[in-house]
């Protein structure tokens, strides 16, 4: 990158030729000459940066006004006097880039320029060990403080990474710093982000070279200064949802006030209804990572004869940044990481590899079978019969096991079922609701209905896995259906396929959140465990991203070298509880 400069003839057109090192030439049309623009200009002088406007011959002093922001906070903002320039000291500004736009009096941007403080603040990481020196299998207890400029302790939230010398070679090309403050300012690919931030005069006037070349595009500033402020379409994703849409079967209308039902192995539960249009969403979700969902809907009248539809999770495209190869020549470490690499090979997670001949698979692949999803709807229900509480009583019907219920009452010769003396309960098996549809009929038909043609009739108690009765305050979790109580019933056959037969059920499993894992490292707290014969190859031997740093007690944390005399690097980055940035490097011998 570069500058140059000359005088147009407001007369004439101008080209820009470049030619890369393969000789391949390519020719651009530069902008023509305007007799009424304005520009302006930022230049660095002992810590202040001074702001001018350079325009055309002729063109007239108009009322013009400057505004000076950081990541969409004012820092100046008034009116231009056309003979005199602009000082700002580079102290009161924050680190980053700051944004110079000039405006007309009907607040349109007449030029605008991108500048870079480096006024990084003071803050400083005290890092300890127990030890200048240390041997093999040995544990290391380290302690980081953390204060400001005068020696003020500080509190923030910062990652640790120790890592061997032998094998990992620190990123230089980029840091918390040309990430927080460069790369996720500017439009477009920066190589070696980390690189202008340097603190030489060649970084520097590059630095200024990628500001003249990359804009700024985050917010619409022209617009926002006139009132026009631009909302995202989307807001921040603070939770899941799980949204879609219920048709008719014949002719896929969508269906309005459809109630739709969502629970889940893990015991959640939660009711919503369709709109005008069909659609639903449950929002403000939270589940981790494997939690499967069934969702199934009931139209206006509550029978089952809807089409269900679940919307697929949509993610947005990686974009991959070019990589530089890494070769003997260019990375002096690849050496002696392939040394150790050989001794590595052997071993895997402490399991030898042996190196077998090719294998033929010549059968068939086996079709693995989804896992039975059980308990879907307890969510902390008042009363559980396990099948272990009845496996040696042998009871002929599901009915004679909540007969033993405290407040649930069972008619012996219609079958009726009551909790508390409420109405008819809502029965779920499976998951799947049962209403008493079909026994009220046969009342109103002066037929007497008895316990075998109940809902239950078509369970076998030997099918039964559990049954959870909800008849207090956790029947409320069911909404309007469960104010009867609820009676929910887990068999052995439940199975996938069950649900797929189903037009207004669908299993759904969405991505879910990733429970947090700690970072293995071995400890050798015995003899034996120091003498084993297993061999410590640790390229990483210490990371713990959640190291919170409070006061004067500062934060400790302990690990155990691996069996290599080598050198390890300690990467502290973070953020102090005031905004501040912070990176550092440390080094620990192991002899």
């Amino acid at each position: 990158m570069g500058t140059f400069s000359f005088i147009p003839n407001p007369d004439r057109k101008y080209y820009l030729k470049s030619r890369n090192d393969s000789g391949l030439e390519k020719k651009f049309e530069l902008p023509r000459s305007n007799p009424y623009a304005y520009a302006l200009t930022v230049s660095k002088k002992n810590n202040m940066m001074l702001v001018g406007v350079n325009k055309s011959v002729g063109n007239p002093d108009i009322p013009c006004y400057l505004l000076v922001h950081c990541r969409g906070m004012v820092l100046y903002f008034a009116g231009w006097n056309h003979n005199e320039s602009v000082s700002i000291s580079e102290e009161i500004l924050p680190s980053g880039v700051i944004h110079f736009i000039l405006f007309d009096e009907q607040m349109n941007p007449l030029s605008e320029r991108l500048a870079f403080c480096k006024n990084y603040e003071q803050t400083s990481v005290v890092y300890q060990t127990d030890k200048a020196l240390y041997d093999k299998r040995e544990k290391v207890s380290s302690t980081i403080f953390l204060t400001d400029s005068e020696g003020n302790p500080l509190n923030g939230h910062f990652s640790i990474a120790v890592t061997d010398d032998r094998d990992v070679s620190l990123d230089s090309s980029t840091c918390i710093l040309s990430t927080l403050l460069l790369s996720s300012e500017l439009k477009g690919y920066i190589e070696n982000p980390a690189w202008y931030l340097r603190d030489d005069i060649l970084s520097d006037s590059a630095l200024d070279y990628l500001m003249l070349t990359h804009g700024w595009r985050r917010y619409n500033i022209p617009e926002a200064v006139k009132g026009n402020v631009e909302y995202p379409q989307k807001s921040f994703q603070l939770f899941q949802e799980i949204t879609g849409k219920v048709e008719s079967p014949l002719f896929s209308n969508p269906v309005a006030n459809s109630e739709i039902i969502i629970t889940s192995k893990n015991g959640d539960f939660d009711m919503t209804s369709t709109d005008d249009n069909g659609q639903f969403a449950f929002h403000d979700l939270i589940f981790p990572d494997s939690t499967t969902f069934l969702v199934q809907a009931l139209n206006r009248k509550g029978n089952e004869n809807v089409v269900l539809y679940v919307d697929e999770e949509t993610f947005p495209q990686p974009k991959y940044a070019p990589q530089s190869r890494i070769s003997e020549k260019t990375e002096p470490h690849f050496v002696s990481f392939i040394e150790k690499a050989e001794q590595r090979i052997n071993y895997d997670e402490d399991m030898p590899i042996y190196n077998i001949e090719e294998l033929r698979i010549t059968e068939q692949r086996i079709s693995m079978r989804e896992p039975r999803l059980e308990h879907w709807a307890n969510v902390s229900s008042d009363v559980t019969i396990r099948r272990e509480d009845f496996e040696n009583t042998a009871p002929k019907l599901v009915t004679d096991l909540l007969k033993s219920v405290s407040g649930v009452r069972v008619s012996s010769t219609t079958g009726q079922i009551s909790i508390r003396g409420a109405g008819l309960p809502l029965v779920l098996i499976d998951g799947v609701p049962y209403d008493w549809n079909v026994w009220l009929e046969e009342a109103l038909e002066d037929k007497i209905p008895s316990p075998y043609n109940s809902p239950l009739e078509s369970i076998s108690v030997q099918e039964v896995e559990s049954i959870d009765i909800h008849k207090g305050a956790s029947a409320s979790m069911f909404g309007v259906r469960g104010a009867a109580g609820v009676i929910s019933i887990t068999t052995k056959r439940w199975e996938p396929d069950r649900v797929r037969d189903r037009s207004n059920q669908v299993l759904y499993a969405p991505l879910g959140y990733q429970t947090p894992v700690e970072f293995y490292s071995p400890r050798y707290e015995t003899s034996e465990a120091k003498r084993s014969n297993i061999p410590d190859l640790r390229t990483t031997i210490f990371w713990k991203p959640d190291v919170a740093i409070s006061n004067e007690e500062g934060a400790s944390f302990e690990f155990y070298t691996s069996d290599f005399s080598t050198t390890y690097s300690v990467v502290i980055e973070g953020l102090t509880t005031e905004g501040g940035i912070v990176r550092q490097i440390e080094k620990i011998r192991v002899e």
